[in-house]
């Protein structure tokens, strides 16, 4: 019996004395927190009205009208990771706390507070959300490249109408205009250079400026909008192309060319340091080759994991990958720099071609080949069924030498000067066109048609092409994607036409499509497009030649594996990809595929 239940008072018995007393009950407890006003949807900065309430209540939900807590609010559910402004603590009145001036900045769904104070517990709110206020401001979210070729901003620009706190306003429609603002150079912007708002955002896609210089910005205005200015960037002078390479095995490919002052630049899958410039890093735009030190290049290909060159002196030199020797630096060890190859004693190359797992190079004089790294299918063509780590004459027939040689996956084919095609090496698909499926380990005479010489030869993966002096394609081997373009998916073990009556001055073989050039610069391919690599705008398989997209003059067809690429002529020669770009092969400083022929960013 308690003293605040029960009292003596001036009775002769004690008596329960609550009404005689005076005596009133015990205020009921207060055990937990209520919010009895909801927050509802608000725009960014603007109060949450009406007003938040949270009572105290008991535990049957009745508000202790004495209680006087001091109660704080915050953000609990915050996924667009918002402020919360306003006068988050607040003590109740009459058990309730009312906070008046709550508002959060970023603009986004699902928000939800939660009220608190010692020893009640935790109230949390319903969702609500938060919308974008008026526009009142321009601000970049994809600025222009670090560095880009003049003539070329690479990347699309991207620019967003923002209320006060930030937020897209999907809803503005404005008309955005941009311009040079910081010019060193005085150079002029072309382009596209005033866009409408989508859903808030102004996109400038083919913006170029056209002298190099360094720390150029652009600023971008709209009426009524406050201006924005881009970070700095620099126009560079665009490379000038002579030839280009592309290649890769599964999922990594990688390009690179030869620019007129010697330089090569290499771009995409770097896992085994195929791109030459010391690291294993994926390169989205070109990027320079560490080769020695006063070393210039005439001539480059990109094998699957490897790439080789031949320098202006007639030397090899390789890097990348090198299980099996292919670098044929008498090693296997991965080169992420170019090595000198170690070739035989007094022989200077003319070209070198690489494979999946090896590589070839065509004799600076005397047509003779030589090969080194894998020879598991008789690539190497020197009859000894072992791997090689630096180069090993190719047994080609008594009195043949060769003035082209080039490398598919696992075979090897050389042109010699009599215009007969002769290949080696893996022969499951008919690629070494002697109608056979054997393989050869050494060079063997393509089965061409009566009276047919070629002047051209490029290898895919698994099938081979050639052009005639009179300038017909024909193509043989694997044809599971169209890549003879003979109008089947049929393999062909000897060489067969390609169907278009197209008079090409080059035809070259990728992985399962195949490219060529006609002899007035107008580009082709054939074959797979599930990437895109047909350059035809579309992912649809073409059994024989379907132009290329756009209005290029192209020189040289390059096609790798999942993407092409060509070098376009003219006054700067740049190279043009399209197709897969998973790792950047493209050089457009994206990883986004292109279904039409797109310049590198340099």
């Amino acid at each position: 019996m308690g003293p605040r239940a029960w009292r003596r008072c001036a009775a002769p018995a004690m008596v329960l004395a609550v009404a005689a007393c005076g005596e009133g009950p015990t205020p009921p407890a207060a055990t937990r927190l209520a919010i009895t006003v909801q927050p509802s949807n608000a725009t960014a900065g603007a109060a949450i009205a009406p007003a938040v309430q949270v009572a105290i209540q008991t535990a049957t939900g009745a508000t202790v009208t004495t209680a006087t807590n001091a109660l704080t609010v915050a953000i609990d559910s915050n996924l667009a990771r918002g402020t919360l402004s306003g006068t988050a603590t607040v003590s109740a009145v009459n058990g309730v706390a009312t906070f008046a001036n709550l508002s959060i900045d970023r603009a986004g769904t699902g928000y939800r507070l939660v009220a608190y104070t010692t020893g009640l517990g935790r109230a949390t709110s319903a969702a609500f959300a938060i919308a974008p206020g008026p526009a009142t401001r321009l601000a970049f979210t994809v600025q222009p490249p670090g560095t880009a070729a003049a003539g070329a901003i690479s990347l699309p620009v991207q620019v967003v109408i923002q209320d006060a706190f930030g937020n897209t306003v999907p809803t503005a429609t404005h008309s955005v205009t941009v311009a040079i603002r910081n010019n060193p150079s005085g150079g002029t912007l072309s382009g596209t250079t005033t866009a409408t708002a989508a859903n808030g955002v102004a996109t400038f896609s083919d913006l170029s400026i056209d002298k190099p210089g360094t720390g150029y910005t652009l600023a971008v205005s709209a009426g009524g909008l406050t201006d924005a200015t881009s970070t700095a960037f620099n126009i560079v002078a665009p490379l000038t192309f002579t030839a280009v390479a592309a290649g890769g095995a599964g999922q990594g490919s990688h390009t690179c060319g030869v620019t007129t002052d010697g330089a090569i630049y290499c771009w995409g899958f770097n896992g085994r340091g195929q791109l030459g410039d010391g690291t294993h890093t994926d390169r989205f735009v070109p990027t320079l080759v560490q080769g020695p030190a006063g070393v210039t290049f005439q001539a480059v290909s990109a094998g699957g994991q490897h790439t080789c060159a031949v320098a202006s002196t007639g030397d090899a030199y390789c890097w990348g990958r090198n299980e099996f020797g292919r670098l044929g630096d008498g090693t296997v060890l991965d080169r992420a720099t170019p090595v000198r190859v170690a070739a035989p004693a007094g022989v200077t190359f003319a070209y070198v071609g690489t494979g999946a797992g090896y590589s070839c190079g065509l004799a600076a004089t005397g047509g003779s080949a030589y090969c080194w790294g894998s020879h598991s299918a008789g690539e190497l063509g020197d009859n000894s069924g072992a791997d090689q780590l630096s180069p090993v004459l190719v047994q080609a027939p008594a009195g043949v030498t060769f003035t082209t040689l080039t490398t598919g996956f696992f075979h090897s084919c050389g042109l010699a000067t009599n215009g007969v095609v002769y290949c080696w090496g893996a022969n499951a698909s008919g690629q070494l066109g002697d109608n056979t499926t054997v393989d050869k380990p050494v060079p063997v005479p393509v089965g061409a048609p009566a009276g047919v010489t070629f002047a051209t030869l490029d290898a895919g993966y698994v099938h081979t092409c050639a052009v005639t002096p009179a300038g017909a394609a024909y193509c043989w081997g694997d044809n599971g994607s169209g890549e003879l373009g003979d109008n089947t998916t049929v393999g062909k073990l000897v060489p067969t036409a390609v169907q278009g009556a197209i008079q090409f001055a080059l035809v070259s073989g990728g992985g399962d499509h195949s490219c060529g050039v006609t002899t007035t610069g107008k580009g082709y391919c054939w074959g797979g497009n599930e990437a895109g690599q047909i350059g035809d705008n579309t992912t649809l398989d073409r059994l024989v030649p379907a132009a290329n997209a756009g209005n290029l003059t192209l020189s040289i067809p390059a096609p790798g594996n999942g993407h092409s690429c060509a070098v376009a002529t003219g006054t700067s020669a740049t190279v043009y990809c399209w197709g897969s770009n998973a790792h950047g092969q493209l050089g457009d400083g994206t990883t986004s595929p292109r279904l039409v022929p797109t310049r590198v960013a340099r």
